[in-house]
Order: structure tokens, then sequence, then C-alpha cells
């Protein structure tokens, strides 16, 4: 089949977030199914790109260059600043992809920089691809001023509540849902927890109505590149190791310590935090529980961006324990390597999780993940205490420093318990790749396309 996906960002081309690199995973693991791919995806204001890089072997990027677009707007914008800008450059986008389209099966857009692809292909007249909206987070939305109509070459007709109009103004995501033939999001559960208000974002109800249609939302977990993050080949690691080989990891822990200027006992657990550091992954409550553990014995170390706040709030919590804590903000992929190479347990006490890549990447590093029972996160771990002998994880329900300590110390005991280097192995040899999600794209694709291409109007 021939496929165009549609994305704001691409790996290695365009990376801002985990998004790059789970668009580029797909492609590749489809054109190992045999299948053609392109990714179409808007060059970053100021960054002058080829209009067509090769990827991978039967995948490749098209990118279009919307002219005068601030560079400061970076690959997605800012709410606050540019918005009439950023408004234009993802119209223009949408159209430019939807005037591609011809000629490919299926149509796959990425979250809402390309949502608003399906509903013009369906606003078109005669045959079209068959089309997917995948949800990535629905926090995000790209929400408009109403003059977004006419740069989409849409009229008023479509500024209404059953069409584009959110709360006076075009809500872009809420386009791709209407109008796709097939809305995915990135797990199961998430895929569920955002039919409800509490998760919905204001848009459970139109997410609701597909259902009586037959539509739904169809959850697929996310993989990781499991030949990029493998610690027996990785070379940024001060040793290799693996499910038959611990000895490497002891040797990761001792070098990282050093490097971050921590105390080198390697007897006490280290305890890491990676990603955004923004409320939804929970950071308040990272900063909250360091005391706590750092007390108990454990070294944390947190690492990452966002919430300027938040951040102060982690550094501060990190400088009150200067033997044993350490916030080190924004960090390469080397560096976040060497990190879970050396961790004992991750902590993701996420309020919400679409699907979470972290813990993936940390359990192929052989770090234990204790998690909020949410989204991706319960898809994708298995508690240890729940099924014990078969666990990957520590999973916990309450968002709360509280309960968020707590779970650490559970996994630290099972860590020290008989039964902890099984643990350990069970955790490395767990292989979260993309062979398993391109399988059941690339069977929705087959259903779709079977159903026929015929004219469809808005």
């Amino acid at each position: 089949m021939r496929l165009l996906h549609v994305a704001a960002e691409l790996a290695p081309v365009v990376r801002f977030g985990g998004i790059a690199d789970g668009v580029a995973g797909l492609a590749r693991a489809l054109a190992c199914l045999g299948h053609d791919v392109t990714v179409v995806i808007p060059a970053p204001p100021g960054v002058p790109l080829d209009p067509e890089i090769p990827i991978a072997p039967g995948v490749r990027a098209r990118v279009i260059t919307i002219p005068d677009v601030p560079a400061h707007l970076g690959v997605y914008g800012h709410e606050a600043d540019g918005e009439h800008e950023n408004a234009r450059r993802f119209a223009l986008f949408a159209r430019a992809a939807a005037a591609m389209a011809a000629g490919f099966d299926v149509v796959h857009a990425h979250d809402w920089p390309g949502a608003a692809v399906p509903y013009l292909l369906r606003a078109a007249s005669g045959p079209r691809p068959r089309t997917v909206l995948t949800i990535h987070n629905l926090a995000f939305q790209g929400i408009f001023p109403p003059e977004t109509l006419a740069l989409l070459g849409l009229g008023r007709s479509h500024f209404h509540p059953g069409a584009l109009e959110f709360h006076g103004r075009v809500n872009l995501l809420k386009a791709g849902i209407l109008a796709a033939d097939a809305v995915t999001t990135v797990s199961p559960t998430y895929a569920r927890e955002i039919l409800d208000p509490a998760y919905g974002e204001l848009l459970d109800g139109v997410l609701r109505a597909r259902v009586p249609q037959g539509g739904g939302v169809l959850g697929i977990v996310n993989g990781i590149d499991v030949e990029a993050w493998d610690p027996a080949r990785d070379k940024a690691l001060a040793a290799p190791f693996g499910p038959d080989d611990l000895a490497g990891k002891a040797l990761c822990k001792r070098a990282f310590l050093a490097e971050v200027g921590l105390d080198p006992d390697a007897s006490r657990p280290l305890v890491v935090s990676l990603g955004r550091v923004v409320p939804q992954k929970g950071a308040d409550l990272v900063a909250a529980a360091i005391p706590a553990l750092c007390g108990a014995g454990a070294t944390v170390v947190a690492a990452g961006a966002g919430d300027e706040r938040l951040e102060h709030a982690l550094a501060s919590a990190a400088a009150a324990h200067p033997t044993h804590a350490r916030f080190l903000g924004p960090i390469p992929d080397t560096i976040a390597r060497r990190l879970l190479a050396a961790a004992d347990v991750l902590i993701m006490p996420s309020r919400f999780e679409p699907c979470g890549v972290v813990q993936l990447e940390a359990q192929r590093y052989g770090a234990i993940p204790v998690a909020r029972r949410t989204g991706g996160l319960a898809d994708t771990l298995v508690d240890e205490g729940e099924h014990p002998g078969h666990g990957t994880a520590v999973l916990f329900d309450a968002p709360t420093p509280e309960a968020l300590v707590l779970a650490v110390h559970r996994a630290l005991a099972h860590l020290g318990s008989p039964e902890g280097a099984s643990l350990r192995r069970r955790v490395l040899e767990v292989s979260p790749g993309w062979e398993r999600p391109a399988s059941l794209y690339a069977h929705l694709y087959g259903r779709l396309s079977a159903s026929g291409t015929g004219p469809c109007t808005a």
C-alpha cells in the first residue's frame, strides 16, 4: 500500500518530542512490512530543508516550506505569541498535504498539525484515500481564531458546533475527529479514558459521538527502537550489560554517580525521573517526594525541562540534599541513556499518560518503573505485587507524593528480595518494538481500503 503520514515532526529531520521518534519508528516498521511510506512535515521556520529526504528503505520525507513564518515560533508555535502566523502556517500546511494525497491508499494524520487533512479531503468532491487520525495527546488541539477557516479554504458554513467551531474558535483536532475514517490513540486505556469528561479535554462528547457510528477510538500502544535502545551495544555506556550479564549495570551506576558528582556508594538505590517537567508528568510530586526518598536511603536524580516553577522546585529539593540528589535540567540522549543504565528505579507519577515512552526505555536498561496506573502506563507495565514472578514494574493509583514514596519502597523491597535479580532480568527482556503496532496499523489500513474510496462530502 502507498501510505502518506502527516505530522509536525519526524526523526531525525525535525525532533521536538516523542512524536518524532514515534512517527519514524512506525514508518520504518511499516516499510519493513512491504508498504511504501511518505511522511510529509512542515519545515520549522528559519530552518532550510531539502524538499525530499530519504529516511530509511521504503520511507521518505516530503518537506513543505511555508514562507514568512517568524523563526522564533519553533516547531509548534506558542499559544500566546504569533497566533495568526501559526494558524496560517498550519492551515497552509494542511492544504498542501491534502493536495499531495492523490495516489495514496491511506492518509494517516498525527495530532492537531495534521488533523485538518482528513477534513479537507472529506470536504472535497470526488474519490479520496481513506484517512486515519492518531491522537498522541488530547491536551494539545490546535485552537485558532475563526479567520483560520478562510486560510483552510473553507467557508463560514463550516463554523458551527457540528463542524469546526469550538467555543467561538476553530479547533483543528476536532476537524480530524469528525472527518477521519478511523481515530486511534496510543494505548487502549487512554482510548477509554478520553471518552470521559475527566480526561476528555472538552472533546469527549465529539469522541463519544463516533461510537454509535461504529467508529469509536482504537488504542494501539507505541513502540521504541529496540536497536537504538540496547544496553548490550550502547557505546555511550561505561559497560555493556543484558539479562544474562548484570555486572555491567553496576559499573554504569558507579560511573554515572561519579559523572554527576554524587556519593559513589553504589549500595544506595538510585531513583530517577526523566521527562518533561510539567504537571501532567507529576513533576511537582517528584519534587515533594525527594526529601522522603533521600531520607530513606535513596539517591535521586531528576532530568528534564518545562515549567519554570516546577524546575525551580526540583532544583531546590535536590539542593537540600547535595550528596544524594541532583536536578540536571535538560539532557541529551546520550546522558539520558547513561542515566537509565545507572538507575535502579524510574518514577513516573503522571496524572495522565497517553502512552509514555520513558518507561519502555527504562525497562530496556534494567530500571524498574514505578508509575501511576493510568493510560499507556497501565497497558505497558505489569505490577509485580499483583503478579509475583511475572511483573515488570510497580503501579500505584493516588497522585500524591505519599503514594509515590510508598510505591518506591515496594519496588526497592522487590529488588532487595531473593527474587530481585529475576525481576531485573525480566525487565531487561521486555522488547517493546514497533513490529506489533505496525502490524495492527497495517490491518486497520487494509480494512479501511477494503471498504471503498467513493466520494464523500462534509
